[in-house]
């Protein structure tokens, strides 16, 4: 013990060594012009690592007491403790409040996007077929045929056209050495 408690003052020392009396030294040198352009930062890291150390050996004598494991083990207990009430409260609360309000639950998103991803591949589908029934034919009229099989059954309504914003998408025929979209 008596060789840890001579390390500390040791360290104690040459900190207020270096942060005292080395580093406003070397600063004033360096103010008045000395030439020593190291001696600023050498006093620096002398204070530095002489506070390194010390901190170090605190936070070591610190986790090696058993008071403080015993205090961090019941801290960290409690935490999750109430972690899982807030966790419950806010079930409660919110369970009944976003149905009230008209905001979709979590499972409801999750058919959302469910019902998103299988349009999607219904898409890519109608636009593989037109894609190779616009091939067959020469002329654009098999484009504007599968424009509007894939618009469906809402092609005739105003509010289909509100939606699709009157969007055409240009023709399956493309120039040669054209590179091919990856997007839909």
């Amino acid at each position: 013990m008596g060789i840890k408690q001579s390390d500390v003052a040791e360290d104690f020392g040459k900190l207020f060594e270096a942060a005292c009396v080395e580093l406003p030294m070397a600063a004033a040198k360096r103010v008045f012009g000395d030439q020593d352009e190291n001696a600023v930062r050498d006093a620096g890291w002398k204070a530095y690592d002489s506070w390194v150390r010390l901190a170090n050996d605190a936070s070591n004598r610190m986790y090696a007491n058993p008071a403080f494991g015993t205090l961090a083990g019941r801290g960290i207990q409690a935490g999750l403790q109430v972690t899982r009430v807030v966790d419950a409260v806010a079930s409660a609360i919110f369970g009944n409040l976003w149905p009230a309000i008209g905001l979709p639950t979590a499972l409801e998103m999750q058919a959302l996007r469910a019902d998103v991803k299988a349009l999607r591949e219904e898409l890519r589908a109608v636009v593989a077929e037109a894609g190779r029934t616009s091939h067959e034919s020469e002329d654009d009229a098999g484009d504007d045929d599968a424009y509007a099989a894939a618009r469906g059954p809402e092609a005739g309504n105003e509010s289909a056209e509100i939606i699709w914003n009157g969007f055409k998408p240009a023709s399956k025929h493309r120039a040669k050495g054209g590179k091919k979209s990856v997007a839909l």
